[in-house]
């Protein structure tokens, strides 16, 4: 009987005696249809050509324990590389959910970051604006405030303050205007 002659079985069995011409033959012929599963489970070449390999590894290191009353020598394969396909896929799941929960992460303080540095420049921005009023004569800085801070409108102010709407407008224009220098002076 010639090694093409003999069965998968009986291939398997000699490949667990150590007979590595046994065990080319086996690959030969169990290769291309475990390939092929392996393609459908993954859809990714690389990743059917890793699983594969590391299968036909095992196959070799076990082959020793293959018992021929329980199952046909292409079934017991395709438990190995169906075993070794879910234990790829359940590795590379963990794999890309630590990559998303990085990313998440990074994201995240990423933005904490950049929402600490807002913070600061509006807090650094608060300080000069307040100490640059200071330098206003005291009725166009009320005027302002009460515009700008308060939000009340030009034509409010004046029926309050009994003053007139013109004054109320030039005094504000004035004092914003001083405003601006006095910020230009102190940003650069």
């Amino acid at each position: 009987m010639t090694s093409s002659e003999l069965s998968d079985e009986t291939l398997l069995q000699r490949a667990g005696g150590g007979d590595t011409r046994a065990f080319e033959q086996l690959y030969d012929r169990l290769s291309p249809r475990l390939f092929g599963l392996l393609r459908q489970m993954f859809n990714d070449e690389r990743e059917a050509e890793d699983v594969l390999q590391e299968g036909f590894l095992y196959l070799w290191d076990h082959a020793a324990n293959y018992d021929m009353t329980r199952s046909k020598a292409f079934t017991w394969a395709v438990m190995i590389f169906r075993n070794k396909a879910i234990d790829r896929l359940r590795a590379l799941g963990r794999q890309s959910r630590a990559l998303e929960a990085a990313a998440v992460e990074s994201a995240t303080l990423e933005h904490t970051h950049d929402a600490a540095d807002v913070e600061l420049e509006s807090k650094d921005r608060s300080i000069q604006v307040r100490s640059a009023l200071g330098t206003l004569p005291q009725e166009q800085r009320r005027l302002i405030e009460f515009a700008f801070i308060k939000g009340i409108t030009h034509q409010a102010i004046a029926e309050s303050l009994g003053l007139p709407l013109g004054t109320v407008k030039t005094n504000i224009r004035r004092g914003l205007l001083r405003l601006r220098d006095v910020l230009k002076g102190g940003l650069s």
